[in-house]
């Protein structure tokens, strides 16, 4: 993460600063957020040869997260520039079937993953003749990093790689201003990253309730597909 932290600094603060030190330059605004994303798809079977295998899914939905925003614009146009991070997680917890190797066994499972979607995005506001209301539309790209989650009873399965996705969103979002330099803002986004996981598991067979449950000894990939609509609510300030 500590790339990352660099990678952010040079991205926004520096060029901010120099912004900022300008007569008439950019205004700041930093948001934060509380998201919801209506659904996603794990894809257990990506390698398989057979296309009705590998396009088999499980749908986990109802995808909770938060995520910080800053918007940077001039003070006499419509026209703004944001960046955004986010942080998504999904798990859940059950006893179920488990047939990685041999037969099926029953056995409590957790499966989910996490996602941290790094957005950039051009946006525009739509003139509505009120300084309280605030719409605007837009759109962007961004670098999605994924991380899956396994365990099958008390074995866990790390995860052997640290895979990125890349992508673009739509985006719609709706301010009202509260009181000055603070507002309200919701947000409806739609994005569909991909990321290829590779997991393996740390030893060859759990014990559930006496049985031994064999477990693949090899890496295995997982293709998880973020594919809902996002919803989010959150607070807005006025920086400079």
């Amino acid at each position: 993460m500590k790339w990352l932290l660099r990678f952010l600094t040079v991205l926004i603060v520096i060029p901010a600063m120099e912004l900022f030190a300008q007569p008439g330059g950019w205004s700041l605004s930093i948001a934060a957020k509380g998201n919801y994303t209506t659904t996603s798809r794990v894809f257990y079977n990506p390698d398989s040869p057979s296309n009705d295998i590998r396009g088999q899914y499980v749908n986990l939905d109802n995808i909770y997260g938060a995520a910080v925003e800053i918007r940077l614009k001039r003070p006499d146009d419509n026209f703004f520039l944001s960046f955004s991070v986010e942080y998504l997680s999904k798990l859940q917890d059950q006893v179920q079937s488990v047939a990685f190797v041999g037969p099926p066994r029953r056995a409590p499972v957790t499966d989910g993953f996490r996602l941290i979607p790094v957005e950039i995005g051009a946006n525009v506001f739509i003139p509505l003749g009120s300084e309280r209301v605030r719409l605007s539309m837009g759109g962007g790209g961004g670098v999605y990093f994924g991380t899956r989650i396994l365990s099958v009873g008390v074995v866990d399965a790390p995860q052997q790689n640290k895979p990125a996705g890349f992508g673009i969103h739509v985006e719609s979002s709706f301010d009202y201003r509260v009181i000055p330099r603070v507002a309200v803002r919701g947000e409806m986004r739609f994005r569909d990253p991909e990321v290829i996981a590779e997991n393996r598991f740390d030893k060859p067979f759990a014990v559930y309730n006496g049985l031994t449950i064999p477990l693949p000894v090899d890496n295995f990939r997982t293709r998880i597909n973020v594919n809902g609509l996002s919803f989010s609510l959150g607070v807005v300030f006025d920086v400079l």
